[in-house]
């Protein structure tokens, strides 16, 4: 069975729960907001007085043929049976060809750590192991969100659509972007505008893996020691302002 989420855009509300519970799942201060896996986008759509507000959770979109996946030359990035894309620390080496690589631009690099690991939504692996849902769909109050298999999704999906009298986009996005993500959305506004990339139906794995076998290796290493001179750069720097904010501590 392969898992999915249902977004439904008409039904948030905006109050960032999901936020919340992704970091508490992480166990990591939710005002910390490098580390957040999950953000709220907040747009405003017409004219006064006829204006309409619509907030939209994004994160990885876990794509049925994940570009970061095949851009990886170390399988630091893995596609698992189940649905989630999920990421290993330990076999990274810092050439950030997942970012490149990613039609949505969901990986980051959290600089500031000693040895920077990139940050990205795991679809709560570990917690669909166990057989719980993902942190953020527990936690949702209104109903924006759904768990389950993308099949059943899909159907649920095309149902809401029709039922809404026309008021939503004849469109499911994830259904087939780049060929296909386990995070499907419907909305009353066209995604466009509301910062969903175009992206084609094709997979665009291809494109990465050639690209991979041209960038030689060296290249990743060369990354590693660059994160490491910003490291130490940004540690000087902050130290820096934090002895002439308090110069009495330095006297002391």
């Amino acid at each position: 069975m392969t898992s999915a989420m249902l977004v439904d855009i008409g039904r948030c509300i905006g109050c960032e729960t999901c936020t919340a519970a992704c970091t508490l799942n992480l166990g990591v201060p939710v005002e910390e907001e490098r580390v957040l896996w999950t953000r709220i986008h907040s747009f405003e759509m017409g004219q006064f007085p006829g204006v309409s507000m619509f907030t939209v959770k994004r994160q990885c979109m876990h794509c049925e043929h994940p570009a970061c996946v095949s851009a990886c030359p170390v399988g630091a990035l893995q596609k698992t049976a189940n649905g989630p894309v999920v990421y290993d620390a330990h076999k990274c080496i810092g050439c950030r060809y997942c970012m490149t690589a990613c039609p949505f631009g969901v990986p980051k690099l959290n600089w500031d750590d000693l040895f920077p690991s990139i940050q990205k939504c795991t679809f709560c692996a570990d917690r669909q192991a166990a057989g719980l849902e993902p942190a953020c769909v527990s936690d949702c109050p209104s109903g924006a969100l759904k768990f389950g298999e993308r099949d059943a999704l899909l159907l649920e999906a095309k149902q809401r659509i029709q039922a809404s009298s026309g008021k939503y986009v004849q469109h499911i996005y994830g259904e087939h972007e780049v060929g296909g993500t386990s995070w499907l959305y419907i909305s009353p506004v066209p995604f466009e505008e509301l910062g969903f990339p175009t992206v084609g139906t094709e997979p665009v794995t291809k494109l990465s893996e050639q690209v991979v076998s041209y960038v030689p290796y060296g290249i990743g290493g060369l990354a590693v020691v660059l994160s490491g001179f910003y490291w130490f750069f940004q540690r000087r720097e902050r130290l820096q302002k934090e002895s002439a904010a308090h110069p009495e501590a330095k006297e002391g």
